[in-house]
């Protein structure tokens, strides 16, 4: 094995380190706060956002399913953390809001997990957090990639061929 090769295994099993430590701090969070690690993520979704963001997009966010993505919504609109709105381009549609006084544990939470992972990167140059951010976006894009492919080509019930499905949740963009 070249010393190339090798420094590329050793990224890759640091991004899987990496994504299973983060899924952790994500889980013990959501736990500490009260919350389902789904309720969690949806609520530094909704604090990202610039203003109300509409059920496909945080349904798209978060990779679940239209009446997975309802549930969610209910049980946060319940426990006080968003409220819906009308859409005021879509009579028919709403939008939802993040109650930020309700939700200001869980936001407290969403920052000082970022804080620190923004204070990782404050000894690198522009040129490595250049390099770092494009091959992260490239990964995201394999990701969504393979995603897609296993949503696509689900095993058939009984004579296990495998055949499109209409399964696959929305995709979308990330804020």
């Amino acid at each position: 094995m070249n010393q190339s090769q090798s420094l590329a295994d050793a990224v890759t099993v640091a991004l899987v380190h990496m994504i299973q430590r983060a899924e952790d701090a994500t889980e013990r969070a959501a736990r500490q706060g009260g919350l389902h690690p789904t309720d969690f993520r949806c609520i530094g979704f909704l604090y990202r956002s610039d203003g109300p963001a509409s059920p496909k997009d945080i349904i798209a966010f978060l990779g679940l399913t239209s009446g997975s993505g309802t549930a969610l919504l209910d049980r946060l609109e319940q426990a006080g953390y968003i409220s819906r709105i009308p859409n005021p381009d879509d009579r028919r549609g709403v939008l939802i809001v993040l109650n930020a006084d309700k939700a200001a544990d869980i936001i407290a939470l969403h920052l000082r997990i970022s804080d620190r992972y923004v204070a990782a990167t404050a000894d690198l140059s522009d040129e490595n957090l250049r390099a770092i951010a494009t091959y992260l976006r490239s990964i995201e894009a394999l990701s969504e990639e393979v995603n897609h492919d296993l949503y696509d080509t689900a095993p058939a019930a009984q004579n296990g061929v495998a055949t499109q499905t209409s399964t696959r949740p929305n995709s979308g963009e990330r804020k």
